[in-house]
C-alpha cells in the first residue's frame, strides 16, 4: 500500500508543473494565432497560481508578445483601410469651404451653398473635424425672439431643444436697419433635425421658428440638399477622426510593449 501512495504521489502534476502545462498550452495557441483562447490561459496562470513567479514571468512575456502581434495586425488594418476613408473624405471635401477659425481651436467647414448665397432667413449648418454639426437657424426682418426649430414632412416632423435667448448660442443683432437673429444647435440641443433634413431632402420640408411670435416657411431644396451633404460629410469627418485615434493609440502602443519586452529580455 505505501509504495502504491509512493507511486501515486510521484505522478500527481505538482503545481509548478500544472502551471507549466498551462503556460505550453497557451504558447502553442498563441503559435497558432488564436490570441483569445491564449489570454484566457494566460490569466488562468495568473489567478491559480499567484506564488508561482517563475511561470507567471514567463506568462506576463507571453501575454506581451500576444499584446504586440495583436496591435501590429490592427495597424496592418489601420494602414489598408486609412487610405480609402481618406480619399472618400477628399472626394467629398470639395464642395466645401474651411471657415476662418483664428478665434476657434477646432476646423469648421460649410457647404458651398451656403457660402454663395445672401443670407435670409433659412436653415444652414457647419460641420467640425470632430464630425459633429451644428446646426443654425437664421432669421432676418422682424423680431421674433426664437429659441427653437421645428421641421416637418407630410406628418412627420422634429424639434430641437430650446436655446435661451440670454444664451451666447443665441446672437441677436441688427445692420443696416435689418434684424438678424442667428442661433446655433449644437450636438446637445439639436435633436435628430439634421438627420430628418436628410431624409427628407427630397420632399417639402417645413421650418417652424419657435419663440415669441412663431414663424413659418419652406426650406429651400437646396438648402435642404446642402444640409443632407452635410450630414454624410460629417459622418465621414467622425469615422476619418476615429481612425487616425486609433492609428495612433495602436502605435503608442506598439512602442510600449516594444520597451517592456525589451526590459524582460525577450524578442518580440
Amino acid at each position: 500500500m505505501l509504495l502504491i501512495m509512493c507511486g501515486c504521489i510521484a505522478c500527481t502534476p505538482t503545481v509548478s508543473n500544472k502551471a507549466k502545462i498551462l503556460l505550453d498550452k497557451a504558447t502553442s495557441h498563441y503559435s497558432k494565432g488564436e490570441y483569445n483562447t491564449a489570454k484566457l490561459l494566460v490569466d488562468s496562470i495568473h489567478t491559480q497560481f499567484p506564488r508561482n513567479i517563475e511561470e507567471r514571468k514567463k506568462a506576463r512575456i507571453l501575454m506581451f508578445n500576444i499584446e504586440y502581434q495583436e496591435t501590429a495586425r490592427n495597424l496592418l488594418y489601420l494602414d489598408s483601410i486609412m487610405p480609402l476613408v481618406q480619399q472618400q473624405w477628399d472626394s467629398m471635401a470639395v464642395d466645401y469651404i474651411l471657415l476662418d477659425t483664428a478665434y476657434v481651436e477646432k476646423k469648421t467647414y460649410q457647404h458651398n451653398v451656403f457660402q454663395k448665397q445672401t443670407p435670409s432667413t433659412t436653415l444652414i449648418c457647419e460641420v467640425m473635424e470632430t464630425g459633429d454639426i451644428n446646426l443654425i437657424s437664421i432669421n432676418a426682418g422682424n423680431a421674433r425672439n426664437h429659441v427653437a426649430v421645428k421641421v416637418s414632412s407630410n406628418d412627420v416632423y422634429a424639434d430641437t431643444k430650446e436655446v435661451a435667448v440670454n444664451n451666447a448660442y443665441n446672437n441677436q443683432f441688427t445692420d443696416l436697419g435689418i434684424q438678424w437673429e442667428y442661433v446655433t444647435f449644437d450636438k446637445n440641443n439639436q435633436g435628430e433635425v439634421p438627420g430628418f433634413i436628410e431624409l427628407y431632402a427630397n420632399q417639402n420640408i417645413t421650418v417652424s421658428l419657435l419663440g415669441d411670435r412663431n414663424y413659418t416657411y419652406t426650406l429651400s431644396r437646396n438648402n435642404a440638399k446642402a444640409i443632407a451633404a452635410s450630414v454624410q460629410f460629417a459622418r465621414q469627418t467622425a469615422l476619418y477622426k476615429q481612425l487616425q485615434s486609433e492609428y495612433k493609440k495602436s502605435t503608442d502602443k506598439l512602442a510600449w510593449i516594444k520597451q517592456k519586452l525589451v526590459a524582460e529580455e525577450s524578442p518580440y
